[in-house]
């Protein structure tokens, strides 16, 4: 139910299964395979407080983490993260849901599908895939199998640079996807124009600091902020950061300490629900974002960008957060003054059009 794109409403007739109620069960854990199997009902927080508390539910020796934490985490569903193929805000390391889920069983008008949760096949076109994501079209999901990772909040490691330019931020989280030690969990690079909100945001915007910025060059407007934690074995969470450290001060990079990470996550999940009190104040804000390789980021930023901006009072944050070797995501987040849902929906469709003459996807992750 916290669809973003109209996801859940059945626009030309026909029903909404609620899946909450009574399908939230765990239907087994397999420590030796790291694997769970649980209803599609089961909401986010519920499913991690089962793995966290893996000992205590399911003789575990160890405390686990399922990885995957989008910004509707409160509200959404294991189901729902595999209807709509979602990335949560660590998918850099985890993997988005597409590489999260090992087998589903779905119910549809002809019987039903069970895929089997074998680590691997070379039987053909994959079933499983054709499932994921399929936003309830083929049937009804009715159990997941999910890997699952063991949770080790102790070796996280947070760092965060301000960046001289959009440029050098691109290409230092280039060099860490492509540096093959080991992807941090969360990397996030934000444009000039989101670094600004997000330093006032953070209660960076002090006189002193600001005087030192420009002293070292990083002027507002061009400077941009590189956000990372890592996670995992100790040794490996340690090589990321130290490794992606390294690759941020060599692309000219200020260490700002892991502050404005903390920071970050602390807004995380609470950061929409300023979207109702800028509704009430006249205010929209709303989001589209699509996967890019490296070699066109740059057009497809730019150009969009450039799209946004020819609306007038109209804002545009920009970040990429969700890293491969191959390429990013570009998330645009636009706010500016109501004017009626006709208009909005015409300049929504120029933003996707834009995208697509730019070089960029359909989506990323909504």
């Amino acid at each position: 139910g916290s669809s973003v794109t109209l996801g859940v409403r059945p626009a030309n007739g026909g029903v909404a299964l609620v899946m909450t109620t009574h399908m939230n069960r765990v239907l087994s854990f397999n420590e030796a395979n790291r694997t769970i199997t649980v209803e599609p009902g089961l909401l986010g927080p519920a499913y991690e407080n089962y793995l966290r508390r893996a000992p205590r539910y399911f003789g575990a020796g160890h405390a686990y983490t399922g990885g995957h934490f989008p910004q509707s985490f409160e509200f959404s569903t294991i189901g729902g993260w595999i209807a709509t193929l979602g990335s949560g805000q660590q998918s850099s390391y985890y993997g988005d849901v597409d590489d999260l889920v090992v087998a589903l069983e779905m119910v549809t008008p002809v019987g039903t599908i069970a895929t089997a949760d074998y680590p691997a096949a070379a039987t053909g076109p994959k079933i499983v895939d054709i499932l994921k994501g399929s936003e309830g079209a083929f049937g009804v999901l009715t159990a997941a199998t999910l890997k699952i990772f063991r949770s080790c909040p102790e070796n996280t490691r947070r760092f965060a640079y301000l960046m001289p330019d959009w440029p050098a931020a691109v290409q230092a989280a280039r060099d860490i996807a492509q540096g093959q030690f080991g992807m941090p969990s969360m990397l996030r690079i934000s444009d000039a124009e989101e670094t600004e909100a997000a330093l006032h945001a953070y209660g960076l915007d002090l006189p002193w600091l600001e005087k030192l910025l420009r002293l070292r060059g990083l002027k507002p407007m061009q400077r941009c902020l590189l956000l990372g934690q890592t996670d995992g074995e100790k040794q490996f969470a340690a090589n990321a950061a130290r490794q992606s450290r390294r690759i941020c001060r060599r692309s000219g990079g200020l260490w700002l300490s892991g502050y404005p990470v903390a920071r970050w996550a602390h807004g995380r999940f609470s950061d929409p629900y300023m979207r109702d009190d800028l509704y009430d104040l006249g205010i929209l804000i709303d989001t589209l974002e699509t996967s890019v390789t490296w070699d066109r980021l740059e057009n497809v930023h730019a150009g969009v960008r450039s799209f946004i901006k020819t609306r007038p009072n109209t804002m545009c944050l920009t970040h990429a957060s969700h890293f491969y070797p191959q390429g990013t995501n570009l998330y645009f987040i636009f706010i500016m003054p109501m004017t009626g849902e006709e208009e909005y929906r015409s300049f929504q469709s120029g933003i996707i059009e834009c995208i697509l003459a730019t070089g960029g996807s359909l989506s990323h992750h909504h």
